[in-house]
């Protein structure tokens, strides 16, 4: 039982920093049409910026991860401004230029691997945070790190739903993933919801990046792997759905967990795309995706 609980525990800390990553993923596509390739690099940068915080100005472990979900975030707001909204196609205004949308984004992320290069260098960095004894609950003994990323990501989530679901600027943003057009028509800001989303959703990957880092190193390619498994989580959950994004995220951290327990830990991320596959035979859109019917 104890060991159980030990693996259950592993896997939903880790599946949080999987849903946050894929949240983000699916925050991007469902507003702006994009299937954002250098998310990863987006996650090791809010990683690489929650370390300097921490180590370089000696803040808190909060406030360098706070920090880092700002300034990552506005990163990513001149990254859609800058880069990719010059392959948006004019008139109608923001439909992605698919193809080119595509290799854009495999070409940031190695620009933003050689700006990590040059900046950190290629050595992986300890990210010592200390966050106390391990909190007791009856014979389970859960470490203050495991803690932290839960906590955190919940708290991270709610807020997120709480913004698009309560505020005018989630409504907005809701708007402008709906339909551009009739937001605009409607007085919408429309640009700005663009990289306000933009920006939340690499916010949301240098969370995951913080938040994952006092247990992993950090380094340049550590986006690469967590990429993969934040996109079988997302499709795992229906690709587009921030609520399937959450749920995939989960599902993805807890089979990893307890197949590396009870099966090999040697194909520890053969496990994730184990589950995709099989979800893939049973629902093609994930457990939360709906599949759209498109006419020629």
């Amino acid at each position: 039982m104890g060991y159980f609980t030990d693996l259950m525990i592993i896997g939903l800390s880790v599946g949080m920093v999987y849903a946050l990553i894929a949240l983000g993923i699916s925050l991007i596509y469902s507003g702006l049409d994009i299937v954002h390739f250098a998310h990863g690099e987006v996650y090791m940068l809010g990683a690489f910026i929650g370390l300097m915080f921490f180590e370089f100005f000696q803040l808190p472990f909060l406030a360098a991860l706070l920090l880092s979900v700002v300034v990552t975030g506005l990163v990513g707001m001149a990254i859609e401004r800058v880069f990719y909204r010059r392959l948006t196609r004019a008139g109608g205004g923001y439909t992605v230029a698919g193809m080119g949308m595509i290799v854009a984004g495999f070409g940031m992320s190695v620009v933003l691997q050689n700006i990590a290069y040059l900046f950190w260098g290629p050595k992986a960095l300890p990210f010592n945070a200390r966050f106390g004894r391990p909190l007791e609950l009856g014979d389970i003994s859960l470490p203050m790190s495991y803690v932290w990323i839960v906590a955190a990501a919940l708290t991270l989530m709610f807020v997120l739903n709480l913004v698009l679901k309560k505020t005018m600027i989630g409504l907005a943003m809701r708007a402008v993933a709906f339909n551009k057009d009739i937001a605009y028509l409607s007085g919408v800001n429309v640009p700005l919801m663009i990289s306000l989303t933009f920006g939340v959703g690499c916010a949301l990957g240098a969370a995951a990046g913080v938040l994952i880092s006092p247990i992993n190193y950090v380094q340049v390619q550590m986006g690469t792997g967590v990429l993969i498994k934040a996109f079988a989580a997302a499709v795992v959950g229906g690709f587009g759905s921030l609520p399937g994004a959450v749920l995939g995220g989960l599902l993805v951290g807890l089979v990893e967990s307890f197949g590396a327990g009870y099966v090999s830990g040697t194909y520890k991320d053969v496990y994730g795309f184990v589950l995709l596959v099989l979800v893939l035979l049973v629902r093609p859109a994930g457990f939360l995706g709906v599949l759209a019917k498109v006419k020629a």
